[in-house]
Protein backbone atom coordinates (compact mmCIF):
# COMPACT_ATOMS: atom_id res chain seq x y z
CA UNK A 1 0.00 0.00 0.00
CA UNK A 2 1.25 3.44 -0.81
CA UNK A 3 2.90 5.10 2.15
CA UNK A 4 1.52 8.59 2.67
CA UNK A 5 2.93 9.75 6.01
CA UNK A 6 6.11 11.65 5.24
CA UNK A 7 9.27 10.84 7.16
CA UNK A 8 11.53 13.15 5.18
CA UNK A 9 14.34 14.67 7.20
CA UNK A 10 13.62 18.15 8.49
CA UNK A 11 14.67 20.96 6.17
CA UNK A 12 17.26 23.27 7.68
CA UNK A 13 14.82 26.18 7.96
CA UNK A 14 16.54 27.98 10.79
CA UNK A 15 20.15 26.99 10.26
CA UNK A 16 22.47 29.79 9.25
CA UNK A 17 24.65 29.90 6.14
CA UNK A 18 27.71 27.67 6.16
CA UNK A 19 30.40 27.60 3.48
CA UNK A 20 32.61 24.66 2.58
CA UNK A 21 36.40 24.58 2.55
CA UNK A 22 39.14 24.41 5.16
CA UNK A 23 39.22 28.14 5.91
CA UNK A 24 35.55 28.84 5.21
CA UNK A 25 33.25 30.23 7.89
CA UNK A 26 31.76 27.62 10.18
CA UNK A 27 28.09 27.03 10.75
CA UNK A 28 26.73 29.94 12.72
CA UNK A 29 24.04 28.28 14.81
CA UNK A 30 23.95 24.96 16.64
CA UNK A 31 22.79 22.09 14.47
CA UNK A 32 19.46 21.52 16.13
CA UNK A 33 18.24 19.43 13.21
CA UNK A 34 20.68 16.59 13.63
CA UNK A 35 21.40 14.36 16.58
CA UNK A 36 21.69 16.20 19.90
CA UNK A 37 25.31 17.14 20.67
CA UNK A 38 27.20 15.30 23.43
CA UNK A 39 26.09 16.51 26.79
CA UNK A 40 28.39 18.59 28.96
CA UNK A 41 28.53 18.90 32.75
CA UNK A 42 25.60 20.83 34.16
CA UNK A 43 25.92 24.60 33.81
CA UNK A 44 26.11 26.77 36.87
CA UNK A 45 22.65 27.42 38.34
CA UNK A 46 21.22 30.73 37.20
CA UNK A 47 17.48 30.53 37.75
CA UNK A 48 15.24 32.99 36.01
CA UNK A 49 11.68 33.91 36.91
CA UNK A 50 9.16 32.46 34.48
CA UNK A 51 7.10 34.89 32.50
CA UNK A 52 3.38 35.08 33.06
CA UNK A 53 1.73 32.63 30.70
CA UNK A 54 -0.76 33.86 28.21
CA UNK A 55 -3.61 32.07 26.46
CA UNK A 56 -3.07 30.85 22.94
CA UNK A 57 -5.27 32.59 20.40
CA UNK A 58 -7.52 29.83 19.07
CA UNK A 59 -10.01 31.04 16.48
CA UNK A 60 -12.28 28.11 17.35
CA UNK A 61 -12.67 29.40 20.87
CA UNK A 62 -12.65 33.04 19.79
CA UNK A 63 -15.53 32.64 17.39
CA UNK A 64 -17.94 30.91 19.73
CA UNK A 65 -16.36 31.17 23.16
CA UNK A 66 -15.81 27.41 23.33
CA UNK A 67 -13.21 26.26 25.85
CA UNK A 68 -11.58 22.88 25.40
CA UNK A 69 -11.94 20.93 28.65
CA UNK A 70 -9.04 18.96 30.08
CA UNK A 71 -9.18 15.28 30.73
CA UNK A 72 -9.84 14.13 34.32
CA UNK A 73 -7.04 12.86 36.48
CA UNK A 74 -3.64 14.31 37.34
CA UNK A 75 -0.89 11.73 36.84
CA UNK A 76 2.39 12.08 38.67
CA UNK A 77 5.28 13.42 36.58
CA UNK A 78 6.83 10.66 34.52
CA UNK A 79 10.17 9.18 35.57
CA UNK A 80 12.86 9.30 32.88
CA UNK A 81 14.43 6.05 31.74
CA UNK A 82 17.88 7.14 32.89
CA UNK A 83 18.92 9.47 35.68
CA UNK A 84 18.88 13.09 34.62
CA UNK A 85 22.32 14.65 35.26
CA UNK A 86 20.80 18.10 34.89
CA UNK A 87 18.11 17.57 37.50
CA UNK A 88 18.56 19.37 40.78
CA UNK A 89 16.50 19.19 43.98
CA UNK A 90 12.77 19.68 43.52
CA UNK A 91 11.91 23.36 43.82
CA UNK A 92 9.64 26.06 42.50
CA UNK A 93 10.19 26.63 38.80
CA UNK A 94 10.54 22.94 37.94
CA UNK A 95 9.29 22.19 34.46
CA UNK A 96 8.35 18.53 34.81
CA UNK A 97 4.86 19.95 34.26
CA UNK A 98 5.00 22.89 31.86
CA UNK A 99 3.17 24.84 29.22
CA UNK A 100 1.19 28.10 29.33
CA UNK A 101 -2.23 26.69 28.32
CA UNK A 102 -4.13 25.22 31.21
CA UNK A 103 -7.46 23.54 30.50
CA UNK A 104 -9.23 26.75 31.54
CA UNK A 105 -7.25 28.70 28.92
CA UNK A 106 -7.91 26.27 26.07
CA UNK A 107 -5.23 23.64 26.70
CA UNK A 108 -5.97 19.93 26.57
CA UNK A 109 -5.56 19.15 30.26
CA UNK A 110 -2.88 17.35 32.25
CA UNK A 111 -4.02 13.99 30.90
CA UNK A 112 -3.42 14.90 27.25
CA UNK A 113 -0.31 12.72 27.01
CA UNK A 114 -1.15 10.24 29.77
CA UNK A 115 0.05 6.74 28.83
CA UNK A 116 1.83 8.07 25.72
CA UNK A 117 5.43 7.06 24.98
CA UNK A 118 7.59 10.17 25.29
CA UNK A 119 10.36 8.82 23.06
CA UNK A 120 7.83 8.09 20.33
CA UNK A 121 6.34 11.59 20.66
CA UNK A 122 9.74 13.30 20.56
CA UNK A 123 10.56 11.35 17.42
CA UNK A 124 7.32 12.53 15.83
CA UNK A 125 8.04 16.15 16.72
CA UNK A 126 11.54 15.93 15.25
CA UNK A 127 10.29 14.42 11.99
CA UNK A 128 7.26 16.68 11.47
CA UNK A 129 7.91 19.06 8.61
CA UNK A 130 5.65 22.15 8.57
CA UNK A 131 3.63 23.69 7.16
CA UNK A 132 0.64 21.57 8.07
CA UNK A 133 -1.81 21.47 5.16
CA UNK A 134 -4.82 22.28 7.33
CA UNK A 135 -5.25 25.56 9.17
CA UNK A 136 -7.33 23.70 11.74
CA UNK A 137 -4.78 20.90 12.01
CA UNK A 138 -2.20 23.58 12.77
CA UNK A 139 -4.42 25.08 15.48
CA UNK A 140 -5.02 21.69 17.13
CA UNK A 141 -1.29 20.88 17.08
CA UNK A 142 -0.29 24.30 18.41
CA UNK A 143 -2.60 24.01 21.39
CA UNK A 144 -1.30 20.53 22.16
CA UNK A 145 2.31 21.77 22.14
CA UNK A 146 1.42 24.68 24.43
CA UNK A 147 -0.76 22.72 26.84
CA UNK A 148 0.19 22.58 30.51
CA UNK A 149 1.12 18.89 30.73
CA UNK A 150 3.48 16.56 32.59
CA UNK A 151 6.48 15.15 30.78
CA UNK A 152 5.47 11.83 29.19
CA UNK A 153 7.19 8.61 30.20
CA UNK A 154 10.61 7.91 28.74
CA UNK A 155 11.91 11.38 27.89
CA UNK A 156 13.81 14.03 29.80
CA UNK A 157 11.72 17.17 30.59
CA UNK A 158 14.21 19.58 29.01
CA UNK A 159 14.39 17.64 25.76
CA UNK A 160 10.59 17.25 25.62
CA UNK A 161 10.22 21.02 25.96
CA UNK A 162 12.98 21.64 23.43
CA UNK A 163 11.18 19.61 20.77
CA UNK A 164 7.87 21.32 21.51
CA UNK A 165 9.44 24.78 21.23
CA UNK A 166 11.39 23.94 18.08
CA UNK A 167 8.36 22.56 16.26
CA UNK A 168 6.35 25.64 17.24
CA UNK A 169 9.12 27.81 15.83
CA UNK A 170 9.18 25.87 12.56
CA UNK A 171 5.40 26.28 12.40
CA UNK A 172 5.85 30.07 12.57
CA UNK A 173 4.57 30.23 16.15
CA UNK A 174 7.38 32.33 17.57
CA UNK A 175 5.26 33.75 20.41
CA UNK A 176 4.24 30.28 21.57
CA UNK A 177 7.80 29.00 21.43
CA UNK A 178 8.91 32.05 23.42
CA UNK A 179 6.30 31.38 26.11
CA UNK A 180 7.71 27.88 26.57
CA UNK A 181 11.40 28.70 26.77
CA UNK A 182 11.03 31.91 28.78
CA UNK A 183 9.50 30.01 31.68
CA UNK A 184 12.29 27.43 32.03
CA UNK A 185 14.93 27.45 34.80
CA UNK A 186 18.43 27.62 33.31
CA UNK A 187 19.89 25.16 35.81
CA UNK A 188 18.09 22.32 34.02
CA UNK A 189 18.90 23.24 30.43
CA UNK A 190 20.41 20.55 28.22
CA UNK A 191 22.61 21.29 25.19
CA UNK A 192 19.60 20.62 22.98
CA UNK A 193 17.53 23.17 24.87
CA UNK A 194 20.32 25.77 24.72
CA UNK A 195 20.41 25.36 20.94
CA UNK A 196 16.64 25.60 20.55
CA UNK A 197 16.24 28.53 22.95
CA UNK A 198 18.87 30.53 21.05
CA UNK A 199 16.91 30.22 17.82
CA UNK A 200 13.61 31.08 19.52
CA UNK A 201 15.06 34.28 20.99
CA UNK A 202 16.62 35.21 17.64
CA UNK A 203 13.40 34.64 15.70
CA UNK A 204 11.60 36.82 18.26
CA UNK A 205 14.27 39.53 18.00
CA UNK A 206 14.83 39.34 21.76
CA UNK A 207 18.59 39.78 22.04
CA UNK A 208 18.78 40.39 25.82
CA UNK A 209 17.26 36.92 26.34
CA UNK A 210 20.45 35.43 24.84
CA UNK A 211 22.63 36.95 27.55
CA UNK A 212 21.81 34.52 30.41
CA UNK A 213 22.44 31.62 27.99
CA UNK A 214 25.65 32.69 26.30
CA UNK A 215 28.27 32.29 29.10
CA UNK A 216 27.25 28.72 29.95
CA UNK A 217 26.58 27.66 26.35
CA UNK A 218 30.06 28.72 25.32
CA UNK A 219 31.49 26.29 27.88
CA UNK A 220 30.31 23.25 25.93
CA UNK A 221 29.87 24.60 22.40
CA UNK A 222 32.64 25.81 20.10
CA UNK A 223 30.27 27.26 17.53
CA UNK A 224 31.05 30.91 16.76
CA UNK A 225 27.44 31.91 17.33
CA UNK A 226 27.96 31.90 21.08
CA UNK A 227 31.05 34.10 20.77
CA UNK A 228 28.98 36.56 18.76
CA UNK A 229 26.22 36.35 21.37
CA UNK A 230 28.69 37.15 24.18
CA UNK A 231 30.00 40.11 22.18
CA UNK A 232 26.47 41.39 21.57
CA UNK A 233 25.65 41.10 25.26
CA UNK A 234 28.84 42.93 26.23
CA UNK A 235 27.80 45.76 23.91
CA UNK A 236 24.27 45.82 25.32
CA UNK A 237 25.75 46.14 28.81
CA UNK A 238 27.90 49.11 27.69
CA UNK A 239 31.23 47.23 27.60
CA UNK A 240 32.32 48.38 24.15
CA UNK A 241 35.96 47.37 24.64
CA UNK A 242 35.15 43.71 25.33
CA UNK A 243 32.63 43.63 22.50
CA UNK A 244 35.12 45.11 20.02
CA UNK A 245 37.85 42.64 21.03
CA UNK A 246 35.53 39.66 20.55
CA UNK A 247 34.35 40.89 17.15
CA UNK A 248 37.98 41.40 16.09
CA UNK A 249 38.77 37.79 17.00
CA UNK A 250 35.82 36.57 14.93
CA UNK A 251 37.05 38.61 11.96
CA UNK A 252 40.62 37.42 12.29
CA UNK A 253 39.54 33.78 12.31
CA UNK A 254 37.00 34.26 9.51
CA UNK A 255 34.69 32.34 11.80
CA UNK A 256 31.50 33.81 10.32
CA UNK A 257 30.38 35.45 7.09
CA UNK A 258 31.13 39.16 7.18
CA UNK A 259 27.46 40.14 6.98
CA UNK A 260 26.79 38.19 10.18
CA UNK A 261 29.61 39.91 12.04
CA UNK A 262 28.40 43.33 10.87
CA UNK A 263 24.83 42.53 11.93
CA UNK A 264 26.08 41.47 15.35
CA UNK A 265 28.10 44.68 15.72
CA UNK A 266 25.08 46.79 14.80
CA UNK A 267 22.95 44.87 17.30
CA UNK A 268 25.58 45.39 20.01
CA UNK A 269 25.24 49.17 19.63
CA UNK A 270 21.45 49.27 19.63
CA UNK A 271 21.29 50.62 23.20
CA UNK A 272 24.03 53.26 23.10
CA UNK A 273 23.82 54.11 19.41
CA UNK A 274 27.61 54.35 19.44
CA UNK A 275 30.36 52.04 18.30
CA UNK A 276 31.67 50.89 14.98
CA UNK A 277 28.62 49.22 13.48
CA UNK A 278 29.02 49.46 9.71
CA UNK A 279 26.38 49.47 7.01
CA UNK A 280 25.05 46.01 6.18
CA UNK A 281 25.80 44.72 2.68
CA UNK A 282 22.79 42.52 2.03
CA UNK A 283 24.15 41.50 -1.38
CA UNK A 284 26.15 38.88 0.51
CA UNK A 285 22.98 37.28 1.86
CA UNK A 286 21.17 34.78 -0.32
CA UNK A 287 18.95 33.53 2.48
CA UNK A 288 17.33 34.98 5.58
CA UNK A 289 18.22 32.85 8.59
CA UNK A 290 16.77 33.20 12.06
CA UNK A 291 20.03 34.90 13.05
CA UNK A 292 19.85 37.53 10.33
CA UNK A 293 16.13 38.12 10.74
CA UNK A 294 16.37 38.45 14.52
CA UNK A 295 19.39 40.74 14.61
CA UNK A 296 18.08 42.98 11.85
CA UNK A 297 14.61 43.42 13.36
CA UNK A 298 16.01 43.93 16.86
CA UNK A 299 18.51 46.54 15.68
CA UNK A 300 16.08 48.34 13.38
CA UNK A 301 18.04 47.42 10.24
CA UNK A 302 15.96 47.42 7.09
CA UNK A 303 15.79 44.02 5.40
CA UNK A 304 15.61 44.17 1.57
CA UNK A 305 12.21 43.43 0.12
CA UNK A 306 13.79 40.75 -2.08
CA UNK A 307 14.41 38.65 1.04
CA UNK A 308 10.92 39.28 2.40
CA UNK A 309 8.91 39.23 -0.82
CA UNK A 310 8.04 35.52 -0.87
CA UNK A 311 8.37 34.36 2.73
CA UNK A 312 7.97 30.79 3.83
CA UNK A 313 4.98 30.03 5.99
CA UNK A 314 7.13 30.10 9.13
CA UNK A 315 8.75 33.39 8.18
CA UNK A 316 5.29 34.85 7.52
CA UNK A 317 4.41 34.07 11.13
CA UNK A 318 7.60 35.67 12.42
CA UNK A 319 7.12 38.73 10.23
CA UNK A 320 3.53 39.27 11.27
CA UNK A 321 4.55 39.62 14.92
CA UNK A 322 7.91 41.37 14.48
CA UNK A 323 7.67 44.90 15.94
CA UNK A 324 10.84 45.86 14.06
CA UNK A 325 9.11 45.54 10.68
CA UNK A 326 6.84 48.14 9.15
CA UNK A 327 3.09 47.74 9.43
CA UNK A 328 2.97 47.30 5.65
CA UNK A 329 5.40 44.36 5.80
CA UNK A 330 3.50 42.77 8.66
CA UNK A 331 0.19 43.30 6.89
CA UNK A 332 1.50 41.68 3.70
CA UNK A 333 2.63 38.58 5.60
CA UNK A 334 -0.58 38.23 7.61
CA UNK A 335 -2.90 36.53 5.05
CA UNK A 336 -0.46 33.64 4.47
CA UNK A 337 -0.01 33.30 8.23
CA UNK A 338 -3.80 33.21 8.57
CA UNK A 339 -4.25 30.60 5.84
CA UNK A 340 -2.07 28.19 7.80
CA UNK A 341 -3.49 28.89 11.25
CA UNK A 342 -0.74 31.10 12.66
CA UNK A 343 -2.92 34.21 12.73
CA UNK A 344 -6.53 34.48 13.83
CA UNK A 345 -9.26 36.52 12.19
CA UNK A 346 -9.09 38.98 15.09
CA UNK A 347 -5.35 39.49 14.61
CA UNK A 348 -5.88 40.13 10.90
CA UNK A 349 -8.53 42.72 11.71
CA UNK A 350 -6.19 44.44 14.19
CA UNK A 351 -3.31 44.57 11.70
CA UNK A 352 -5.66 45.83 8.99
CA UNK A 353 -6.86 48.60 11.30
CA UNK A 354 -3.28 49.65 12.00
CA UNK A 355 -2.50 49.56 8.28
CA UNK A 356 -5.54 51.70 7.49
CA UNK A 357 -4.42 54.28 10.04
CA UNK A 358 -0.86 54.37 8.70
CA UNK A 359 -1.31 54.40 4.92
CA UNK A 360 -0.78 57.65 3.07
CA UNK A 361 -3.18 58.81 0.33
CA UNK A 362 -1.99 57.56 -3.05
CA UNK A 363 0.38 55.02 -1.55
CA UNK A 364 0.77 51.57 -3.09
CA UNK A 365 -1.89 49.21 -1.76
CA UNK A 366 -4.32 51.98 -0.87
CA UNK A 367 -7.13 50.37 -2.90
CA UNK A 368 -6.72 47.04 -1.11
CA UNK A 369 -6.80 48.77 2.26
CA UNK A 370 -9.89 50.70 1.18
CA UNK A 371 -11.61 47.39 0.41
CA UNK A 372 -10.81 46.09 3.88
CA UNK A 373 -12.26 49.25 5.40
CA UNK A 374 -15.37 48.94 3.25
CA UNK A 375 -15.81 45.26 4.15
CA UNK A 376 -16.13 46.17 7.81
CA UNK A 377 -17.60 49.66 7.67
CA UNK A 378 -19.48 49.95 4.39
CA UNK A 379 -22.72 51.90 4.43
CA UNK A 380 -24.89 48.83 3.83
CA UNK A 381 -24.73 45.08 3.34
CA UNK A 382 -24.41 45.35 -0.45
CA UNK A 383 -21.38 47.62 -0.21
CA UNK A 384 -19.70 45.45 2.40
CA UNK A 385 -20.30 42.23 0.44
CA UNK A 386 -18.97 43.80 -2.77
CA UNK A 387 -15.78 44.81 -0.92
CA UNK A 388 -15.32 41.28 0.41
CA UNK A 389 -15.74 39.84 -3.06
CA UNK A 390 -13.03 42.18 -4.39
CA UNK A 391 -10.71 41.01 -1.61
CA UNK A 392 -11.33 37.36 -2.51
CA UNK A 393 -10.81 37.96 -6.25
CA UNK A 394 -7.55 39.84 -5.65
CA UNK A 395 -5.91 36.72 -4.19
CA UNK A 396 -3.39 35.27 -6.64
CA UNK A 397 -2.86 31.80 -5.12
CA UNK A 398 -5.11 29.27 -3.37
CA UNK A 399 -3.30 30.00 -0.09
CA UNK A 400 -3.84 33.73 -0.47
CA UNK A 401 -7.51 33.17 -1.28
CA UNK A 402 -8.04 31.14 1.87
CA UNK A 403 -6.19 33.79 3.84
CA UNK A 404 -8.52 36.37 2.30
CA UNK A 405 -11.53 34.34 3.46
CA UNK A 406 -10.12 34.39 7.00
CA UNK A 407 -9.42 38.11 6.72
CA UNK A 408 -13.08 38.86 5.95
CA UNK A 409 -14.59 36.28 8.33
CA UNK A 410 -15.52 38.71 11.07
CA UNK A 411 -16.98 41.12 8.52
CA UNK A 412 -19.02 38.31 6.94
CA UNK A 413 -20.35 37.32 10.36
CA UNK A 414 -21.76 40.84 10.77
CA UNK A 415 -23.98 40.57 7.68
CA UNK A 416 -27.52 39.77 8.93
CA UNK A 417 -29.16 36.86 7.08
CA UNK A 418 -31.67 38.22 4.58
CA UNK A 419 -33.33 36.99 1.42
CA UNK A 420 -31.91 39.96 -0.48
CA UNK A 421 -28.38 38.62 0.05
CA UNK A 422 -29.20 34.93 -0.46
CA UNK A 423 -27.24 34.69 -3.72
CA UNK A 424 -24.13 35.95 -1.93
CA UNK A 425 -24.57 33.65 1.07
CA UNK A 426 -22.30 30.75 -0.08
CA UNK A 427 -19.22 32.99 -0.19
CA UNK A 428 -20.09 34.59 3.14
CA UNK A 429 -20.57 31.15 4.70
CA UNK A 430 -17.19 29.92 3.41
CA UNK A 431 -15.56 33.01 4.88
CA UNK A 432 -17.28 32.68 8.27
CA UNK A 433 -16.48 29.00 8.62
CA UNK A 434 -12.80 29.51 7.72
CA UNK A 435 -12.46 31.22 11.10
CA UNK A 436 -14.99 29.19 13.05
CA UNK A 437 -18.05 31.46 13.06
CA UNK A 438 -20.40 28.47 13.12
CA UNK A 439 -23.49 29.94 14.76
CA UNK A 440 -23.47 32.94 12.46
CA UNK A 441 -23.14 30.69 9.39
CA UNK A 442 -25.94 28.34 10.47
CA UNK A 443 -28.32 31.28 10.83
CA UNK A 444 -28.36 31.50 7.04
CA UNK A 445 -30.00 28.08 6.60
CA UNK A 446 -33.60 29.23 7.20
CA UNK A 447 -33.05 31.87 4.50
CA UNK A 448 -31.47 29.40 2.06
CA UNK A 449 -33.71 26.39 2.69
CA UNK A 450 -36.52 28.04 0.71
CA UNK A 451 -34.27 30.38 -1.24
CA UNK A 452 -32.63 30.30 -4.68
CA UNK A 453 -31.78 26.72 -5.61
CA UNK A 454 -28.23 27.46 -6.78
CA UNK A 455 -27.34 29.31 -3.56
CA UNK A 456 -28.97 26.66 -1.35
CA UNK A 457 -27.15 23.84 -3.15
CA UNK A 458 -23.77 25.64 -3.05
CA UNK A 459 -24.00 26.33 0.69
CA UNK A 460 -25.55 23.01 1.74
CA UNK A 461 -22.36 20.89 2.06
CA UNK A 462 -20.61 23.46 4.26
CA UNK A 463 -23.59 23.90 6.55
CA UNK A 464 -24.19 20.12 6.64
CA UNK A 465 -20.63 19.60 7.85
CA UNK A 466 -20.90 22.43 10.39
CA UNK A 467 -24.22 21.31 11.88
CA UNK A 468 -23.66 18.99 14.85
CA UNK A 469 -27.35 18.14 15.09
CA UNK A 470 -27.36 16.48 11.67
CA UNK A 471 -30.66 18.17 10.77
CA UNK A 472 -29.27 19.97 7.72
CA UNK A 473 -27.52 16.92 6.29
CA UNK A 474 -30.39 14.65 7.35
CA UNK A 475 -28.59 11.69 5.83
CA UNK A 476 -29.53 13.06 2.42
CA UNK A 477 -27.13 11.31 0.06
CA UNK A 478 -29.31 12.46 -2.83
CA UNK A 479 -28.68 16.11 -1.94
CA UNK A 480 -24.96 15.39 -1.97
CA UNK A 481 -25.20 13.80 -5.40
CA UNK A 482 -27.19 16.77 -6.70
CA UNK A 483 -24.52 19.14 -5.36
CA UNK A 484 -21.82 17.06 -7.05
CA UNK A 485 -23.77 17.28 -10.29
CA UNK A 486 -23.66 21.07 -10.09
CA UNK A 487 -19.86 21.02 -9.94
CA UNK A 488 -17.58 20.57 -12.91
CA UNK A 489 -14.41 18.71 -13.80
CA UNK A 490 -11.87 16.93 -11.66
CA UNK A 491 -11.99 19.65 -9.05
CA UNK A 492 -15.70 19.04 -8.56
CA UNK A 493 -15.08 15.30 -8.21
CA UNK A 494 -12.40 15.96 -5.59
CA UNK A 495 -14.62 18.32 -3.61
CA UNK A 496 -17.41 15.76 -3.57
CA UNK A 497 -15.02 12.99 -2.53
CA UNK A 498 -13.67 15.15 0.31
CA UNK A 499 -17.21 15.85 1.48
CA UNK A 500 -18.23 12.17 1.39
CA UNK A 501 -15.04 11.08 3.17
CA UNK A 502 -15.56 13.67 5.91
CA UNK A 503 -19.23 12.80 6.41
CA UNK A 504 -18.31 9.13 6.62
CA UNK A 505 -15.82 9.94 9.38
CA UNK A 506 -18.18 12.26 11.29
CA UNK A 507 -21.26 10.04 10.97
CA UNK A 508 -20.00 6.45 10.63
CA UNK A 509 -23.47 5.02 11.33
CA UNK A 510 -25.06 6.96 8.47
CA UNK A 511 -25.31 6.12 4.78
CA UNK A 512 -22.23 8.07 3.76
CA UNK A 513 -19.89 5.10 3.37
CA UNK A 514 -21.63 4.04 0.16
CA UNK A 515 -21.34 7.55 -1.23
CA UNK A 516 -17.66 7.68 -0.30
CA UNK A 517 -17.08 4.35 -2.03
CA UNK A 518 -18.84 5.64 -5.14
CA UNK A 519 -16.40 8.55 -5.20
CA UNK A 520 -13.41 6.20 -4.95
CA UNK A 521 -12.61 6.72 -1.27
CA UNK A 522 -10.95 3.51 -0.12
CA UNK A 523 -10.22 2.61 3.48
CA UNK A 524 -6.59 2.88 4.59
CA UNK A 525 -4.96 0.39 6.92
CA UNK A 526 -1.35 0.86 7.93
CA UNK A 527 0.75 1.47 11.04
CA UNK A 528 -0.15 5.15 11.08
CA UNK A 529 -3.90 4.66 10.81
CA UNK A 530 -3.87 2.00 13.52
CA UNK A 531 -1.78 4.18 15.84
CA UNK A 532 -3.95 7.30 15.54
CA UNK A 533 -7.14 5.22 15.85
CA UNK A 534 -5.86 3.57 19.06
CA UNK A 535 -4.83 6.93 20.52
CA UNK A 536 -8.27 8.35 19.72
CA UNK A 537 -10.13 5.44 21.31
CA UNK A 538 -7.98 5.72 24.45
CA UNK A 539 -8.49 9.52 24.49
CA UNK A 540 -4.79 10.32 24.34
CA UNK A 541 -5.75 13.71 22.96
CA UNK A 542 -2.29 15.21 22.82
CA UNK A 543 -0.95 12.24 20.88
CA UNK A 544 -3.90 12.41 18.47
CA UNK A 545 -3.19 16.11 17.85
CA UNK A 546 0.46 15.39 17.01
CA UNK A 547 -0.39 12.41 14.82
CA UNK A 548 -2.99 14.50 12.98
CA UNK A 549 -0.26 17.02 12.16
CA UNK A 550 2.04 14.22 11.02
CA UNK A 551 -0.65 12.98 8.63
CA UNK A 552 -1.10 16.41 7.03
CA UNK A 553 2.51 17.25 6.13
CA UNK A 554 1.84 18.54 2.65
CA UNK A 555 -0.27 20.98 0.72
CA UNK A 556 -3.92 20.12 0.29
CA UNK A 557 -3.13 18.70 -3.14
CA UNK A 558 -1.21 15.93 -1.40
CA UNK A 559 -4.00 15.02 1.03
CA UNK A 560 -6.32 12.34 -0.32
CA UNK A 561 -9.96 11.98 0.74
CA UNK A 562 -9.03 8.71 2.46
CA UNK A 563 -6.34 10.48 4.49
CA UNK A 564 -8.80 13.19 5.44
CA UNK A 565 -11.29 10.56 6.63
CA UNK A 566 -8.65 8.97 8.89
CA UNK A 567 -7.62 12.27 10.51
CA UNK A 568 -11.13 13.73 10.84
CA UNK A 569 -12.44 10.45 12.28
CA UNK A 570 -9.66 10.27 14.87
CA UNK A 571 -10.11 13.89 15.93
CA UNK A 572 -13.84 13.36 16.25
CA UNK A 573 -13.48 10.22 18.40
CA UNK A 574 -10.87 11.91 20.61
CA UNK A 575 -13.25 14.74 21.48
CA UNK A 576 -12.11 17.34 18.92
CA UNK A 577 -15.56 17.34 17.33
CA UNK A 578 -15.62 21.02 16.50
CA UNK A 579 -12.11 21.06 15.06
CA UNK A 580 -12.83 17.90 13.05
CA UNK A 581 -15.82 19.57 11.42
CA UNK A 582 -13.89 22.76 10.71
CA UNK A 583 -11.09 20.72 9.11
CA UNK A 584 -13.62 18.89 6.93
CA UNK A 585 -15.14 22.20 5.78
CA UNK A 586 -11.66 23.54 5.07
CA UNK A 587 -10.85 20.48 2.96
CA UNK A 588 -13.92 21.00 0.79
CA UNK A 589 -13.27 24.75 0.53
CA UNK A 590 -9.62 24.37 -0.46
CA UNK A 591 -9.98 21.38 -2.80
Amino acid sequence: MKRWVSSTALAALLIATAASGQDAPKSLLPDVFGAPPPEAPPPAPRPVAPTAPDADEAPAAAAEGVAVPGLPGTPAPATPVAADPFAGPARAGSFDVAGPLTARLGGYGVGAFQNSDGRFLNGLLQRTKPPIASRWGHIVLRRALLSHVPTPQGVRPADWLAERALLLLRMGEVDGAKLLVDALPLDRYTPRLYAVASQVHLAAGDLPALCPLAPNAKAFSKLPFWEAANAICAGLEGDDITAAAQFDRLRARRAMPMIDIVLAERAATVVTGEGRGANVDWDEAKTLSAYRFGLATAAGIEIPETLLAHPSVALSGWMMRAPGLSIAQRSNAAPIAAAYGIASARELAAIAAARIAAIEPGAEGEDAIADIRAAYAGRNAEERIAAMQRIWRAAETPQERYGALVRTAAAAARIPPAAAQADDAPGLIESMLSAGYVREALKWWPVLADGPEDARRAAWPYLALADRTGKIANGDVGEARAWHGSLSGKRGDRKAAMFAAAMQALDPKGDWSGLAEDFGVKALDNRYTRRIAAAAVEKRRGEVAILAGVGLQSGWAGVSPAQLSVVVGALNRAGFTREARMMAIEAVTRS
